[in-house]
């Protein structure tokens, strides 16, 4: 893909393409301050879920420069520089999926922002404020000034699906909020700023397009008394913190003294179940460690997945494990309905259905309608971390989700 200009930019020359104590990471440094020190020198191999996060942002910032929309960026075949390559010379291209998902945030943000383009939008800003911390930098997708309104909106594209993410107190989000603040000294100018996830592939109660609303005064108390004691404590400190946020930190890929300890003490537990044939008599606090263990030896076990995949295309051994074709569904051929409506004319095609609410959701005036006739099937309970945003159901409340039958009289 060509190289794009961005409409507003600014230049951080010598700096990385991403701090090590940038705003991505916030979530995982903030809680584990040693996860910096141990992630020197690592080197993440890109997945192809991030590349293709890579891809949709660079047609999202070409889109947005161009005043064009997502399809006509997709790949016709016939034109250099319709494809993508990652750094193993795969090529990716920009199908129908990533079009439309990356056109629900065009669309959120011209109807947002109709008067953009007037000294007040800036795609893909990049800012560096040395002023806060020598790592304080970064680059945010989508920012829009109303400076009659004394109102910031700063913009988060996320093409991922799998991790649905919260836009309300969102450390990334509020970090790309204070650099933008400082960076275009906003700080006595603006009063209120508006800090929106855009994730359309994720499903989430709320939509794909989330919003926060805060001030300036919380962005600035935050930034002053979490954010910058937290980056300086994770320059100093050998403090090591495991969970969720394990996931996306580079040092997986290597011996973390945290991780380590806690696949020992997850090997602990299982010896007990080993030797007394069955699931010991564990407290309920035990049985919480043991499942919190276990939760993140799936963490370890992802990352040695990758490991030996990447050692596999190497051309390397890996003893009882080989490179195979992945499985895919069978797909028709470019010509096919032609020759199916022939041979089985009304048979070929399946009969119309009603699209799901969520496909409902994207069209005009669809959330009227589903906010109205859709509705979620009790499907009982289930097991999640505490830190999970549903509501919690406890023994004072389950009944509420058991079906009951009123005593004849």
């Amino acid at each position: 893909m060509n190289e794009l200009t961005p409409i507003q930019t600014n230049s951080s020359e010598g700096l990385s393409a991403h701090s090590p104590l940038g705003a991505s990471g916030a979530s995982r440094w903030m809680k584990c301050p040693a996860s910096y020190a141990h992630s020197q020198g690592v080197e993440d191999p890109a997945s192809d879920h991030a590349s293709l996060g890579t891809m949709a942002h660079s047609v999202a910032e070409r889109c947005l420069v161009a005043d064009i929309d997502a399809w006509e960026m997709m790949a016709r075949g016939d034109e250099p520089g319709d494809g993508y390559t990652l750094p193993d010379g795969k090529e990716l291209w920009v199908d129908k999926s990533m079009a439309d998902a990356v056109q629900v945030y065009l669309d959120a943000v011209r109807q947002a922002h109709p008067d953009r383009n007037q000294s007040n939008f800036f795609i893909e800003r990049r800012f560096h404020c040395p002023t806060i911390h020598d790592l304080f930098y970064g680059t945010s997708d989508c920012i829009y000034l109303d400076e009659a309104n004394a109102h910031l909106h700063v913009w988060d594209y996320k093409h991922g699906a799998g991790i649905v993410i919260e836009a309300e107190e969102n450390p990334q989000l509020m970090y790309y909020g204070c650099g933008v603040l400082e960076e275009l000294d906003l700080w006595t100018t603006v009063d209120h700023v508006t800090l929106y996830v855009a994730q359309p592939r994720g499903f989430h109660w709320k939509g794909p397009i989330r919003h926060w609303h805060t001030t300036v005064d919380f962005l600035q108390s935050w930034l002053e008394d979490v954010l910058v004691p937290s980056m300086d404590r994770a320059t100093l400190s050998a403090q090591a913190e495991s969970g969720e946020h394990c996931r996306f930190c580079p040092a997986r890929l290597r011996a973390c003294p945290r991780l380590e300890a806690d696949m020992i003490e997850l090997e602990q537990y299982v010896m007990q179940i080993m030797e007394k044939g069955s699931l010991p008599d564990w407290t309920d606090e035990q049985l919480a460690r043991f499942m919190d263990l276990h939760e993140l030896s799936k963490i370890v076990q992802k990352s040695a997945s990758e490991l030996a995949f990447g050692r596999l295309q190497q051309g390397r051994n890996v003893p009882g494990w080989k490179l195979t074709a992945a499985r895919a569904n069978r797909e028709w051929k470019d010509g096919a309905e032609p020759a199916l409506k022939k041979a089985f004319k009304g048979q070929a095609y399946e009969p119309a259905k009603l699209k799901s609410p969520a496909g409902i959701d994207k069209l005009p005036g669809g959330g009227d309608l589903t906010a109205r006739w859709a509705m979620k099937p009790d499907a009982g309970l289930t097991l999640a971390k505490a830190s999970d945003p549903r509501r919690s159901v406890n023994k004072d409340t389950k009944s509420m989700f058991t079906p009951t039958q009123r005593k004849k009289d």
